[in-house]
């Protein structure tokens, strides 16, 4: 399995996670800070490069009863630019609780809260690239979280 690239997409800041060279594991976690999503898109296809990322999932906001969320346009639109910017399949992936999750085992960790903040992306990156795996390696038709969408339009 290539290698595959997750992430936890926001207005400034975006959590990145990348899987081992098997797309097995979600590891690597960090956060990129950019000014716009042409920025953001920028940084990014330079990384997927760089790693030989062969495949990228983004997080999809979906709401509690399964609608997309407020942000969810905005990340469409990011992961179309994305596609665009680098030639890959960009994944949409239903991120339900990454961030509660990601915040959860960071209060955990009792670390200050400020650092909290710079590591939560990444973490929530890390889930939602997790999830993502988990569900690919157990193949079509298993129990787990549903693709939001495959290749946005």
């Amino acid at each position: 399995m290539p290698r595959v690239m997750g992430i936890d997409f926001g207005e400034k800041r975006l959590g990145i996670s990348m899987s081992d060279p098997g797309g097995v594991v979600a590891g690597s976690p960090s956060v990129l800070e950019a000014a716009t999503p042409r920025d953001a898109v920028a940084k990014i296809t330079e990384l997927i490069e760089q790693e030989g990322i062969a495949e990228i999932v983004v997080g999809y906001p979906v709401s509690l009863r399964g609608g997309a969320g407020p942000q969810a346009v905005k990340v469409a639109q990011f992961a179309a630019l994305l596609s665009q910017s680098c030639g890959k399949t960009v994944a949409l992936w239903d991120e339900r609780y990454s961030t509660v999750e990601a915040q959860r085992l960071l209060q955990s960790q009792s670390k200050k809260v400020r650092k909290q903040k710079d590591k939560r992306d990444a973490i929530a990156a890390m889930l939602i690239l997790q999830s993502y795996l988990d569900r690919k390696s157990s193949g079509p038709g298993s129990a787990g979280a549903e693709p939001a969408g495959a290749e946005p339009a």
